[in-house]
């Protein structure tokens, strides 16, 4: 507590909508098989610092919710509600909650559940800092310079030192809260925006680039790593396999030229048994080298007249078929294309795009670079194109 008798209450927030997750309530989700929610009603029960804990659900989750509280039988937990249609009002109705539970509580910390990865530490800071002016938030510097644009066009380039990524928890003395709400009614995304808008001054501690929310499906694998390391987990490695391919082609007069399945806008195409897309022999490679399955010449000889001028984008299918015979998926693909001419760089994201769709991938976990070699060797002197690529592969649970 801050000074030994204060009362101390946390509003966890496990009320969002969850609408970039799909059809799936994302505070019920497993994260290593725990429901998101509850890593962060863990920390808040054993802190030393909270006395009181009130769990804002949704309507859809609020049974489920209960019944996984009620089975960890928490000490702290004073109330559990259903919130509101804002975040503001889910804040209102915890703060609420607590009162009629008797709880009168001079700090409030609130924090968003979807954030797992609060800590001990985190908190204390929090309160320390909340004692200066009533109100203090979590945030942490910005690593990437930021731009102002309207109608995609840049308008200013704000100072990055000056700006903070603002994160949750959120501490603030009650009655600076209270006096917030009731005076704010317009919609804001935090607590901390009530609190300045009513003339209040808010303060900011140290927060954590771990201290991630969970917003979309791709913010599980990444929370997973986060939770392994911070929990002295090794990564799972049997289930993970990596594999590199490479592959180069001449360039002969004539077309078309193709690259990653997209047809590229050029004089002259890469000689080959198939369509010779070197990009997609590339990334074909690295799958079945991660898999141990060999590699291009050994799956798809080009002495198999059957394959002649065969779009390559089949064998990257066929290959995909071997992969998950064998129980493997692919994960990530890196590539790079190799060529000095011609300018490929307004094409990537066709490319990219074609590739998700072969492979089943997102789009982002396709990522496709191109260089050249600076006019050095055959490849600089416009003889051919080469391309290699990284292959992450899984094994699914």
């Amino acid at each position: 507590m801050t000074d030994g008798t204060s009362t101390v209450a946390a509003i966890l927030l496990a009320a969002g909508s969850s609408t970039r997750m799909g059809q799936v309530d994302k505070q019920l989700m497993a994260l290593r098989g725990i429901p998101l929610f509850m890593h962060s009603l863990r920390v808040l029960e054993q802190s030393d610092l909270i006395d009181s804990i009130c769990i804002v659900f949704s309507e859809d989750n609020l049974a489920e919710g209960k019944r996984t509280v009620s089975e960890a039988s928490p000490e702290k937990v004073a109330a559990t509600v259903v919130g509101g249609g804002r975040r503001q009002d889910s804040v209102k109705l915890g703060i609420d909650a607590l009162h009629s539970a008797g709880v009168q509580p001079e700090w409030l910390v609130v924090h968003d559940a979807a954030r797992p990865f609060i800590d001990e530490e985190m908190i204390e800071r929090g309160l320390e800092t909340a004692r200066e002016t009533g109100a203090s938030v979590t945030a942490v510097p910005l690593k990437d310079t930021v731009k102002q644009v309207e109608d995609h066009v840049v308008t200013d380039t704000p100072a990055r030192d000056r700006l903070r990524i603002v994160q949750t928890p959120q501490v603030f003395r009650a009655s600076t809260l209270i006096k917030a709400h009731a005076a704010v009614t317009e919609d804001v995304t935090d607590d901390a925006s009530m609190v300045e808008m009513n003339g209040g001054t808010v303060t900011v501690f140290a927060g954590s680039y771990d201290n991630i929310k969970i917003t979309t499906p791709e913010d599980i694998a990444i929370a997973e790593t986060i939770f392994d390391r911070r929990n002295g987990q090794p990564a799972d490695q049997a289930n993970r396999r990596w594999g590199v391919g490479f592959d180069g082609h001449r360039l002969v007069d004539g077309g078309p030229l193709r690259l990653g399945g997209v047809e590229v806008p050029f004089e002259r195409g890469l000689e080959g048994h198939s369509d010779g897309d070197v990009l997609l022999h590339a990334i074909t490679s690295a799958l079945l080298g991660a898999a141990g399955l060999g590699d291009m010449g050994s799956n798809f000889p080009s002495s198999d007249p059957s394959l002649a001028g065969i779009d390559s984008a089949r064998l990257l299918e066929r290959a995909l078929a071997r992969l998950r015979e064998t129980g493997w998926e692919p994960d990530h693909l890196d590539a790079t294309i190799i060529a000095q001419r011609p300018r490929l760089s307004g094409h990537v994201e066709a490319i990219s795009v074609c590739i998700a769709e072969v492979t089943g991938l997102a789009p982002n976990s396709v990522n496709i670079k191109v260089t050249s070699t600076d006019h050095v060797g055959a490849i600089g002197d416009g003889e051919g194109i080469a391309a290699q690529a990284v292959a992450t592969i899984i094994r699914p649970n």
